[in-house]
């Protein structure tokens, strides 16, 4: 279990979070929906058994924390994401993001040295989209045809030059194909990047089977250490 446990005001509403030490080398940012730094407790203690002590937390209306989701937007959990990461784990070097945190990761790695990104079913969003609330415009926004396309992620990629794990569900509903493609091609300056598809896995089950799991902590822990 994660030794540190914290919590802090953002724009009015309190949100929680926790480390499994001081200096956690691993930060790890949960999806949209209904999920929560919860669902990646199994990931989370397992890397911690090979030495990637991470930091989590929950975003605003998401989790422990307050708030509803209108309270919050893109833009939004991107600020909350660089607040916490340089109070609770500024020496961090491996970020792993989960569907809607993708698109926040990327754009984090125009203000950390981030050594290591791990994407998982990752989703980019429309520049039109950032400032929106989550709510009826945000979905209609990005319910557009291929409004992906005029996402920033992928010329912000293109700087990105750590090493890049992209893991992606087979038979993923949300994510088209074509995404996974964008992201893998437009980190064209990545130090090393692999794009591994987990058979039959689906976006909100990417790990079905014990395998899937164990080779995707294998690949993500190889990675950290190169």
């Amino acid at each position: 279990m994660p030794q540190y446990s914290f919590e802090f005001d953002f724009s009015g509403f309190n949100v929680k979070g926790d480390k499994y030490s001081d200096n956690c080398n691993t930060v790890i940012l949960h999806g949209a929906g209904k999920s929560s730094r919860a669902r990646l407790k199994k990931l989370r203690h397992a890397l911690n058994q090979k030495g990637l002590s991470s930091m989590s937390f929950d975003f605003v209306g998401h989790g422990e924390s307050e708030g509803e989701l209108i309270n919050s937007s893109l833009e939004q959990r991107f600020e909350q994401a660089k607040f916490t990461i340089k109070e609770h784990s500024p020496d961090f070097s491996t970020l792993i993001a989960s569907s809607m945190s993708a698109y926040t990761a990327i754009k984090l790695t125009e203000i950390f040295p981030i050594k290591n990104l791990i994407l998982m079913v990752p989703a980019v969003y429309t520049s039109k989209a950032y400032t929106l609330t989550f709510g009826p415009t945000f979905s209609k926004t990005i319910r557009e045809e291929n409004s992906w396309l005029n996402s920033d992620a992928f010329s912000i990629l293109k700087e990105f030059k750590g090493n890049l794990l992209i893991l992606a569900a087979q038979n993923d509903e949300v994510i088209p194909p074509l995404v996974l493609e964008r992201i893998y091609s437009s980190a064209s300056s990545a130090k090393s990047k692999k794009l591994h598809i987990i058979p039959n896995a689906e976006h909100r089950n990417l790990f079905p089977k014990t395998g899937d799991f164990d080779l995707s902590l294998d690949l993500i822990h190889t990675m950290s250490k190169t």
